[in-house]
C-alpha cells in the first residue's frame, strides 16, 4: 500500500512500477528501485509548463548511502518539438524524484501521523485534515526522527524537513533532531 493511499500519481497520468521492499524503519518500506514515466505538467517538480513533454525517471535504493541514487531521467519532446536548454534548464530532476518517491513507500498505517503525512504529500493535506487539527497536537520525538529520515532517504535537506514538517525555526529544529539523536531513533 503506498503511503498515500490518495496518491495522484494515476490522476496526473504517471505510471511508476517498482521491484522489491527494504526495511527503513521499523514499519516502513521502501522500493529497491522504481521506474516511473508521465509528463512534464504532472509532475510536481516541472518548473515549467510544456504540454506533451515526458519524463521518465529510474531509481534505486542504496542501503549503504541510506537513499536513493538517481541512475536515469529522460525527457521526451513530442513529435515536431524539440527538447531544449532553456527546458532542461527549467526541470529539477531530484525535485521530480522527491514528488514521486514517497508515493511508492510502504508505511504502517497506525504509524503515520498527520504532521509525518504532510511532509511526505503536503497537496494532500486538505483531504486529511481539513480542520488543520495536526497543528494542536503536540510534538512527537519518534515523528521528528520519521521525518529526518524519509527526508534523508529521498534527499532531502533533513533538518530542512523537519522544520517546514513542524514549522519550527531551523535553530529549533536542530534541537528536536539533537534530541532524537540522543534517544537513538536517528
Amino acid at each position: 500500500m503506498p503511503i498515500t493511499p490518495e496518491s495522484d500519481l494515476d490522476a496526473k497520468g504517471w505510471t511508476v512500477a517498482t521491484k522489491g521492499m527494504i526495511e527503513v524503519l521499523p514499519g516502513a518500506a521502501v522500493p529497491q528501485e522504481v521506474d516511473a514515466r508521465g509528463s512534464l505538467d504532472g509532475a510536481s517538480g516541472g518548473a515549467v509548463s510544456h504540454s506533451g513533454v515526458e519524463l521518465r525517471l529510474q531509481a534505486s535504493f542504496d542501503p549503504d548511502l541510506g537513499h536513493y541514487l538517481l541512475r536515469e531521467f529522460s525527457v521526451i519532446a513530442p513529435t515536431g518539438q524539440e527538447v531544449t536548454g532553456v527546458l532542461l534548464r527549467a526541470i529539477a530532476p531530484l525535485s521530480v524524484l522527491r514528488w514521486v518517491l514517497p508515493r511508492t513507500f510502504e508505511l504502517d498505517r497506525s504509524a503515520l501521523t498527520a504532521r509525518v503525512a504532510n511532509f511526505i504529500a503536503p497537496e494532500m493535506r486538505l483531504l486529511r485534515d481539513p480542520e488543520g487539527n495536526e497543528k494542536e497536537s503536540p510534538v512527537i520525538l519518534t515523528d521528528v526522527a520519521t521525518v529526518y529520515s524519509l527526508a534523508n532517504i529521498v534527499r532531502y535537506p533533513p533538518a530542512k524537513a523537519v522544520a517546514e514538517a513542524f514549522d519550527f525555526p531551523a535553530r529549533t529544529a536542530s534541537n528536536w533532531i539533537a534530541r532524537a539523536r540522543a534517544a537513538s531513533l536517528i
